[in-house]
């Protein structure tokens, strides 16, 4: 064996403890409050800032709130999160006509208000035919452990993630999960 593959096979070894400790305990959490991962933690509701755009009032955003609260984080140069909102419109539209207001739905963007303002933002929402409450995410991906774009999560009444996936979903898909999670709710 050479020096190369000595080396090789010692940050092999690295690579795999620390991915086994990441299986074992988790991802580090980043802040105070942690991820909330399904297991209970009442750290509080968490407040999203909301912008002025169709379906959406400026303001804030309580999550968890009455009901189910769908959440999808975007980017706005993420052709696969343009590819999403017409898909989520229409499970938007079908959980509003079967479910009323036990289902809420928030779609929050990791750009900054320093990067982008509210009216660039408001433009895309426009554009892209939004119409729930949208704004910027400010630490509800961290708190629930979300990494990536688009990602869709589904939180009950208690706060607590119950379901989640990162790529463009099917409007059936996405209307499945939200009443799965709807039957076991009490919240709801």
């Amino acid at each position: 064996m050479n020096r190369r593959e000595l080396v090789a096979g010692i940050g092999s070894v690295g690579v795999l403890g620390g991915a086994g400790g990441y299986v074992w305990l988790g991802l580090p959490s980043i802040g105070a409050d942690g991820p909330r991962s399904g297991e209970s933690e009442d750290s509080g509701p968490l407040d999203v800032e909301t912008i002025d755009a169709p379906g959406s009032e400026a303001g804030s955003f309580e999550v968890p709130g009455d009901g189910v609260t769908v959440i999808m984080f975007f980017v706005t140069a993420c052709g696969n999160c343009q590819s999403q909102m017409p898909l989520l419109a229409d499970a938007h539209e079908e959980l509003v006509d079967s479910h009323g207001d036990a289902v809420r739905m928030l779609s929050a963007t990791y750009q900054s208000p320093e990067s982008m303002d509210s009216e660039t933002l408001r433009d895309w929402w426009d554009t892209h035919e939004g119409n729930w409450p949208v704004g910027y995410e400010s630490g509800l991906a961290t708190s629930y452990g979300v990494v990536g774009y688009p990602t869709t999560i589904v939180v009950d009444s208690d706060g607590e993630k119950q379901w989640r996936e990162t790529d463009v979903l099917g409007t059936d898909r996405i209307v499945a999960a939200v009443e799965s999670v709807l039957e076991d709710d009490p919240g709801s």
